[in-house]
């Protein structure tokens, strides 16, 4: 559901992504498992809940580092995968009070957040989204959904289900929400482990629009699929541009 809502259900997709991202960070120096790659990105989380701690002139607290490693878990490839490993160790020895110096990366994501600059902001987005819905003003009922799935969502949970400026936005939708189902020809793209709009979503949106075709990455966890080396993908969007053919649905490997 597109809206102010939009970021509700990508908690679980997230910790997926987080799962499969710690199984390639396994010895390189933040454990020798998966599970010891995940208990310490959670005790970084933890401890920046209990004492907001300094990363060069920027400080980090429980808000803060949810975003960035969802920011990490975006995309699914090597070079971002090694910043998540490299943005995780300085978070680490952050917390344990050493001085340390956020790499160009880390500091690009600390500056959106801090100043509102860089790829944290979108200001175009923000407007569309909390025009399309009319979103809760009341702050408690935010605060209430995140405590209802503390347990099942405790790292990203926070952070999906949070208050956005949609609650303080200072006009209402001008009209009801577009409900779409139409049998437009139309060529989708997906992949299961998409951690910012989840397989789910994706096959919803397969069913109301009922003449597409939809073309699954199956095992990728990242967002984007088109011109990312997989060939099974790229020639059925090269033949549907270029030749107007929608292929049957298909899940490339």
């Amino acid at each position: 559901m597109y809206g102010p809502g939009l970021l509700r259900p990508v908690a679980p997709a997230l910790d997926a992504a987080l799962r499969n991202w710690s199984r390639n960070a396994v010895g390189q120096g933040l454990g020798e498992t998966a599970d010891q790659v995940l208990a310490t990105v959670r005790d970084v989380a933890r401890s920046a809940e209990r004492r907001p701690f300094a990363v060069g002139k920027y400080t980090v607290d429980g808000h803060t580092v949810p975003y960035l490693y969802f920011a990490h878990l975006y995309v699914d490839r090597p070079a971002s995968q090694a910043e998540f490993v490299a943005t995780v160790r300085t978070l680490r020895d952050a917390a344990a009070g050493l001085p340390v110096t956020p790499s160009k990366t880390l500091s690009a994501l600390l500056d959106g957040l801090t100043t509102g600059s860089g790829d944290a902001n979108d200001r175009a987005g923000t407007p569309i989204i909390c025009a399309d819905r009319a979103a809760s003003r009341d702050p408690m009922s935010y605060y209430r959904d995140i405590q209802a799935h503390r347990t099942a969502e405790p790292l990203f949970g926070p952070l999906a289900r949070n208050i956005t400026p949609c609650a303080f936005w200072p006009v209402t939708p001008a009209e009801p929400a577009t409900r779409i189902h139409n049998t437009a020809p139309a060529l989708l793209l997906g992949s299961t482990g998409d951690s910012a709009t989840p397989y789910a979503g994706q096959l919803a949106m397969h069913r109301a629009l009922g003449g597409s075709r939809l073309v699954t990455m199956e095992g990728a966890y990242r967002h984007s699929v088109f011109l990312k080396g997989d060939r099974c993908v790229d020639t059925a969007v090269r033949d549907y541009l270029l030749g107007g053919e929608l292929p049957a649905d298909r899940t490339c490997r």
